[in-house]
């Protein structure tokens, strides 16, 4: 497989981690794209006998990493604009999955990086445990004690939420 079909098959994936780090759908599509590109103009040091997807993982945690880090530098943004269909949910509804979302992702960001880096792999990747246990380097029951304990930490958190 070229590294260009390798880089297409990964790309919803490296989205889904993008978005999972970042909460942003938005600056997730654009640090994803971005982290894409650093991938493909480093493709000459991947090592092909070495499995692809964790290579690309580092990367796009790094991009996000840096992305994170560019946001502390940032004012705090103002509310954001509400799109409402006249189908489906009604307003209050929508608001109300919004608040709900917008907790959870405030939960998650004040969660050290090893325990949201669990989660966002686990929850938002749908990576099985064997999965995070290779793409970690680390035992699968070091991963469940992983995940155990950050989900509990994201329990704290929204507990903690006004």
């Amino acid at each position: 497989m070229t590294f260009d079909a390798l880089l297409a098959a990964h790309a919803p994936q490296v989205l889904r981690a993008a978005i999972g780090w970042l909460g942003d759908e938005q600056e997730a599509a654009e640090c994803a794209q971005e982290a894409m590109l650093k991938a493909y103009r480093a493709r000459a040091r991947y090592d092909a006998t070495r499995p692809f997807y964790p290579w690309l993982h580092r990367i796009v945690r790094n991009t996000c990493f840096d992305a994170i880090s560019r946001r502390k530098h940032r004012a705090l943004p103002g509310l954001e604009e509400h799109q409402v269909a006249s189908e489906g949910p009604t307003v209050l509804d929508a608001l109300a999955q919004e608040e709900s979302i917008a907790t959870v992702r405030r939960a998650m960001a004040g969660l050290g990086e090893p325990h949201r880096e669990i989660l966002v792999l686990r929850h938002f990747q749908d990576l099985s445990y064997a999965e995070i246990s290779q793409l970690l380097g680390i035992p699968e029951g070091t991963v469940m004690s992983r995940l155990y304990r950050a989900r509990r930490a994201l329990v704290r958190a929204l507990q903690e939420e006004p």
